[in-house]
């Protein structure tokens, strides 16, 4: 038994070392706060899905650990523009780029918009990572003050609204 325990186990190490991880998924979280009035998106990646994904874009190599940080982050704007959009009330919202952070095996993107009173919904239309991996999946967490739903978006889904 323990032969087939240790037989398995080179067989099987190799074919889940060849990939960094099992699964491709983003976390986009949206949350409005109608006492402030601003309007807050931070989304999580893999960092080599992401750099990946802007090489597939852009046509150049980025290195989101050490490379620099002004190109790099001009590339993410760009790449997210492109394929995120939020509808405040069915009308489009300027979206402004804050930066965007490592942490552990993570990259964090931050945007944010700002004096935007009134809110009945929120719609994120998103396609990120759609076009580096198929079947990549988008989970989209919209919070309303106190009001909060979660989305799971397989492509070719892109959509993700929360109404009061």
């Amino acid at each position: 038994m323990k032969r087939l325990a240790h037989f398995f186990f080179l067989l099987i190490f190799p074919l889940l070392m060849g990939s960094s991880h099992p699964f491709f998924v983003s976390i986009t979280e949206v949350e409005y706060s109608s006492k402030t009035k601003e309007l807050g998106i931070a989304t999580k990646f893999f960092p080599d899905d992401l750099e990946e994904a802007l090489r597939k874009f852009s046509g150049k190599k980025y290195d989101l650990v050490s490379g620099e940080k002004k190109s790099t982050g001009d590339a993410i704007n760009s790449y997210f523009t492109r394929h995120v959009q939020v509808l405040v009330n069915g009308k489009p919202r300027q979206l402004s780029f804050l930066g965007y952070e490592i942490e552990k095996e993570v990259v964090w993107v931050y945007y944010n918009a700002t004096k935007i009173g009134g809110v009945k919904s929120i719609e994120v239309i998103s396609t990120l990572m759609y076009d580096y991996k198929a079947e990549h999946t988008n989970i989209i967490h919209i919070k309303m003050d106190e009001k909060r739903q979660s989305f799971k978006l397989n492509a070719p889904e892109q959509s993700a609204t929360l109404a009061k």
